[in-house]
């Protein structure tokens, strides 16, 4: 935190980082926490209040900025914040799909501050099952198989197949062995080996 009043253009500038026009020469996120004392002006006969400047386009892929906010009594009364999403990556559903699911794990953690982080699902029920069963379509079980299995019942479902090729010959799947039996040791009778 020593340095941080150091303006962020003059920090790229010293790092000098290499350049490309597809991402930020740093960072493509990035959270910015308003913590500090807000700041006031206080002139003799004069009124100041910040403004809203118009529309912000987006430095980075993503912005996240968040600020504390307090009651009249100065107490901490919560958290406020803003996204600001690079529109030709992120459209306005899928950003308020991330602030929603940050919310929510906020909420979470504030529920119980001694939930470990990697504890808390990012996706809701709705949003697990879509992309678990809906857009994987249905699962079928699976039957643990060795590779050996895998061969014996390709060479019996084809047993014409091509197993080896060398130079200029070929070799079947019943010559190389067939189903049951190994292709070592039918290559070892025929003299074939190492």
């Amino acid at each position: 935190m020593a340095h941080q009043d150091v303006p962020f253009e003059r920090l790229v500038e010293e790092l000098a980082p290499s350049r490309s026009l597809a991402r930020h020469p740093l960072f493509q996120v990035m959270l910015t926490v308003q913590n500090n004392t807000e700041a006031t002006l206080d002139l003799p006969d004069v009124a100041a209040s910040g403004m809203v400047a118009g529309e912000v386009s987006a430095r980075f892929d993503l912005d996240f900025n968040v600020g504390e906010v307090f009651d009249e009594q100065g107490a901490p009364a919560g958290l406020r914040g803003s996204l600001i999403a690079a529109t030709d990556l992120f459209d306005e559903g899928t950003a308020h799909g991330l602030v929603r699911r940050w919310v929510r794990l906020l909420e979470r953690f504030v529920q119980d501050a001694s939930v470990r982080l990697s504890d808390l699902d990012v996706l809701d029920a709705t949003e697990r099952r879509q992309v678990v069963r809906d857009w994987q379509g249905e699962l079928t079980p699976r039957t643990p198989t060795s590779v050996v299995e895998l061969f014996e019942a390709r060479a019996e479902a084809i047993p014409d197949a091509v197993a080896v090729v060398c130079g200029g010959g070929r070799g079947d799947v019943r010559g190389a062995g067939g189903a049951g039996e190994p292709a070592g040791p039918a290559s070892d009778r025929e003299g074939r080996g190492p």
